[in-house]
């Protein structure tokens, strides 16, 4: 999922099922810097490992803030 388009940076949003334990989600947010040339100059991955109740439980606490 693409959250951000902008000519010089995007960031990207990766949700995976985890092969064990079953019950993870491998969330990944990965941010791309461009020059003005649109040539990738940096990439950033912040990766997360999150059960589904905690992912419902973040994903309402930034709905309700």
């Amino acid at each position: 999922m693409l959250i951000t388009d902008k000519p010089d940076w995007k960031l990207r949003l990766s949700v995976d099922d985890c092969v064990a334990p079953k019950d993870l989600k491998e969330i990944k947010f990965i941010r791309e810097t461009y020059n003005d040339k649109g040539e990738l100059t940096d990439e950033s991955t912040y990766q997360f490992f999150l059960t589904k109740r905690e992912l419902i439980d973040l994903s309402n606490s930034l709905l309700i803030s």
